[in-house]
């Protein structure tokens, strides 16, 4: 993965057109600093949607992590769990359908 490039917001402004040819065709990727302060982050769509993937997972991975533990701790069996999943999502079908 490249390293991240530090530049003013005013070198930025004045050399977007190269911030955009080189963030997608080199995948670099910028942190753009006011008063020596990073305010903005530039980087392709692509490694965007992936950081957006990325973040997705881990956190369905916690939830399922956390949902197992506490279905444990309940003593409750996996067909248990199914049938209250399937309950779940008749019920937010309806919701957002009005209709089961």
């Amino acid at each position: 993965m490249k390293e991240i490039q530090t530049v003013t917001a005013t070198w930025a402004r004045t050399h977007f057109g190269e911030i955009i040819r080189d963030t997608v065709t080199a995948g670099e990727r910028f942190v753009v600093e006011r008063d020596s302060i990073p305010v903005v982050v530039i980087l392709s769509v692509s490694e965007y949607e992936r950081l957006q993937q990325q973040a997705a997972w881990s956190r369905f991975y916690e939830l399922s992590r956390r949902a197992g533990l506490e279905a444990e701790e309940e003593g409750l069996t996996e067909a248990e769990i199914q049938a209250e999943i399937e309950a779940i999502k008749r019920q937010v079908y309806a919701e957002r359908y009005g209709r089961g």
